[in-house]
């Protein structure tokens, strides 16, 4: 049973990325927003 933790590892940081990418990309389509209102 051999466990392909490279594999884990770089989906994970994929997963992480993605996220972060998300979040960054809310605020800055919710900036404008909060700064208006």
């Amino acid at each position: 049973m051999a466990y392909d933790w490279s594999g884990v590892r770089t989906q994970r940081i994929r997963r992480l990325k993605l996220a972060a990418i998300t979040v960054v990309g809310l605020f800055i389509i919710s900036a404008p927003v909060l700064a208006f209102s």
